[in-house]
């Protein structure tokens, strides 16, 4: 029986070779990348390529101005790379720049050669004309420079002017100059390149400049204006050491919010004439806020106020944007104040290049118009009636005399104080108007809540009519001798024969009368006129013998002619029946 054995040590397996292997294999995998990345490396484009828009750099004044006008292209997105080394996938030893680039806007198609891992520092910003690794620029900028390879990133903010908030508004363009007012166009290279002429502001108000920039002096300047704000001045900024990406150098750029004025014109809504002395307050119809979220007037806040010259204009301040309205504070003398429940809004608009719009306000000047008319006879008015006017008895009465169409204006009016009108004379044979007129004109100049107050006066005439009248026939008696006496004074009148028509008086007055006839005392007659506009008749009764007399002659006449006009029918019908017999 065979018997087995143990190989010795030598034979035994070797643990340190295959690890040996393995690290062997490694290291050639490493030297095989190293060799890839090599050659990436050595088929990077040239950044000394020539740009193919360098003939639309232009220096601003220049007398060589570009033929074509720009038309801006959609708004791209980028993700830069690390400024260190690394494999692009968040290797390397450096903190990354922001991760992306919003707001340039493209200037030309993409150069055919793409890399697609840039070296940011060896392109240089167009108008560079030296450096390492600077791409030749159009028009000559800053890289000229001897620290052309010393670049600085660039985060531009746009902050408001008063507050120093930055003002979250997008797409407000900015165009970036270089040493002579030289365009500068600023390139990127991955994932392809691309140029930019024009950068636009992100939703938070800010972008970065694609492109790091070599020292030197630069200029910003302002393409469009944010909503509700002025155009920005240029921004001069320098660069005068390097900044990275995750510390830029930050650029401000600061813009003042619009502001505009009110214009009034305060006219006589009748004359259309100025009214000077009119103040208003100014109120915000809204809370006023700017675009970086400044409250700068709530709603109902009195912001200012507007003062009417003597020719009845006004404006105010400068007010910030939005919708405000008036408020009479001070009336103009001799005016009523606008109506409390009339607005006047109005709203401050952007500046333009003329002045804002007036606002035509037309007031009514507190008046009492008086008419006076015949009371009988509305149609007929009457001039000549004087009126006292007296102020709540203050002061000495003035005397006022109606016009040719019968009319009194009282048209200067003081506010709060109140007046008494009263009729003192009328004209001819009118009897003035016993009733007084009390009118108040309040602290706003109104009456009863109107600016105009109409008041009618009617005047009168006494009129009574006399006549005598037979008592059976009840027609006017002529040729009767009349004597009319004051009741109150017994003095006479006025004497007249009646002409068988009632004679009309309008000049006697209010009292006690009488009459006689023929001037019989016995025959006495009282009366009473009354003030009052309806005819007064007076009727005095008599029996008139010549009357009857008439009558019975007239009667006698009748009769007669009728028995004269039966004797002769009578006749005749005799003679006929005689006629007929003897035939």
């Amino acid at each position: 029986m065979k018997k087995k054995t143990r190989k010795n040590s030598e034979n035994e397996i070797d643990f340190w070779q295959s690890s040996a292997d393995m690290f062997s294999a490694l290291l050639l995998v490493l030297m095989l990348v190293i060799l890839v990345l090599g050659l990436y490396l050595v088929h990077i484009p040239e950044y000394n390529q020539k740009d193919p828009h360098a003939g639309d750099t232009y220096a601003e004044g220049s007398k060589e101005q570009p033929e074509n006008t720009y038309t801006p292209q959609p708004t791209l997105f980028f993700w830069f790379m690390p400024e260190g080394g690394g494999d692009g996938m968040g290797g390397g030893s450096e903190t990354p720049h922001p991760t992306y680039f919003a707001g340039a806007t493209l200037s030309a198609s993409p150069s055919p050669t793409v890399s697609p891992t840039p070296d940011l520092e060896g392109g240089g910003a167009s108008g560079g004309g030296g450096g390492t690794g600077g791409g030749e620029g159009s028009g000559e900028g800053p890289g000229e420079d001897p620290e052309m390879g010393m670049k600085s990133a660039v985060y531009v903010m746009l902050v408001d002017a008063e507050t120093e908030r930055t003002i979250k508004e997008p797409n407000v363009q900015f165009e970036l100059y270089g040493g002579n007012r030289a365009l500068q166009v600023l390139n990127v290279y991955y994932p392809e390149r691309l140029s930019f002429r024009m950068y636009e502001t992100t939703e938070n108000g800010t972008f970065y400049l694609p492109e790091k920039l070599p020292l030197g002096t630069y200029e910003l300047h302002e393409l469009t204006e944010p909503e509700g704000y002025d155009a920005a001045e240029n921004v001069e900024f320098q660069l005068a050491e390097t900044y990275d990406w995750a510390d830029p150098l930050v650029v401000e750029v600061p813009i003042y919010p619009s502001r505009n004025i009110i214009r009034v014109q305060l006219n006589d809504v009748e004359t259309g004439r100025g009214v000077s002395g009119g103040t208003f307050a100014i109120i915000a119809d809204e809370n006023i806020v700017t675009a970086d979220g400044t409250l700068r007037y709530r709603a109902g806040q009195q912001v200012g106020e507007i003062v009417c010259d003597e020719t009845g204009y006004g404006e105010s301040e400068e007010l910030y944007l939005g919708k405000y309205h008036l408020a009479q504070t001070v009336i103009p003398d001799y005016y009523a104040a606008l109506p409390q429940e009339m607005e006047l809004p109005v709203e401050v608009s952007k500046r333009a290049n003329a002045l804002p719009p007036v606002q035509v306000i037309t007031s009514q000047r507190t008046r009492i118009h008086l008419a006076v008319k015949d009371e009988t006879n509305t149609d007929r008015p009457i001039s000549g009636a004087v009126f006292s006017v007296s102020m709540g008895g203050r002061g000495v009465p003035e005397e006022v005399i109606t016009n040719s169409s019968g009319e009194i204006t009282l048209d200067t009016l003081q506010k709060g104080v109140t007046y008494q009108i009263t009729q003192v004379q009328a004209p001819g044979d009118y009897k003035v108007s016993r009733q007084s007129h009390t009118v108040s004109v309040t602290a706003d100049g109104r009456i009863d809540g109107e600016a105009v107050r109409e008041l009618e006066i009617y005047n009168h005439v006494i009129r009574v009519a006399i006549g005598i009248t037979d008592e059976f026939s009840s027609v006017q008696v002529p040729n009767v001798n009349l004597a009319l006496y004051d009741g109150a004074s017994n003095t006479l009148v006025r004497t007249w024969t009646s002409t068988g028509v009632p004679l009309t008086l309008t000049t006697l007055n209010e009292g006690p009368y009488y009459l006689y006839i023929e001037d019989r005392t016995s025959s006495r007659y009282d009366f009473t006129v009354r003030d009052q506009a309806e005819l007064q008749t007076v009727n005095l009764y008599t029996t008139y013998l010549l009357h009857y007399l008439i009558y019975g002659g007239m009667a006698v006449f009748g009769l007669g002619l009728l028995i004269a006009v039966w004797i002769i029918i009578r006749r005749f019908l005799k003679k006929r029946k005689q006629a007929q017999d003897e035939n």
